[in-house]
């Protein structure tokens, strides 16, 4: 029995570790019953802060009974017109509630514009509301009594306020 020589070791340089890779890639790919799969992908990109939703408001408060949209909010934080927005949308719908108990809920729709003052207060609004019975009485008592009676913080920032459309009475 003869002595063999030690090996020398296996060097494997760039381009054979490139063909290997390749080798055994395309060898995994062969034939074989195995079916691929690839499982459920998330991809979500997205290029910038979105600051409207699809249907062209800035935000939607939605309620069993009604639906305050963000149409602008001019010189005021879009997080401090969400919470007022959700305020309104709160109100609106325990106030239609409420005006349904006795059986029929009005249905109604109106478009807001509120003017804040310096001080944060509502100082103006107009109002143009759907025609239909009881339906400007509705939409003063539910919509802009709720608007008139919200704070916003004060600043000398020069002409602000709220644009807002609402529905109620419908389902969302």
């Amino acid at each position: 029995m003869g002595t063999s020589a030690p090996r020398s070791p296996v060097v494997l340089r760039p381009r054979a570790l490139g063909a290997l890779a390749v080798t055994l890639s395309l060898a995994r790919c062969a034939g074989g019953s195995g079916n691929d799969v690839v499982g459920p992908s998330r991809d979500v990109v997205q290029a910038g802060p979105a600051t409207r939703t699809t249907d062209g408001y800035e935000y939607v408060a939605k309620r069993p009974l009604a639906v305050v949209a963000l149409a602008e909010a001019r010189g005021i934080p879009l997080d401090v017109a969400r919470v007022a927005v959700d305020q309104i949308a709160d109100a609106l719908d325990v106030c239609t509630t409420e005006q349904g108990s006795g059986g029929t809920v009005p249905r109604g729709a109106a478009r807001v514009i509120a003017q804040v003052d310096q001080s944060g207060s509502v100082e103006a609004t107009s109002v143009r509301v759907d025609p239909g019975a009881g339906v400007s009485a509705a939409a003063l008592l539910c919509l802009v009594a709720p608007l008139r009676r919200l704070g916003f913080p004060a600043a000398d920032a020069g002409a602000r306020g709220l644009a807002i459309e609402a529905l109620w009475g419908h389902a969302p």
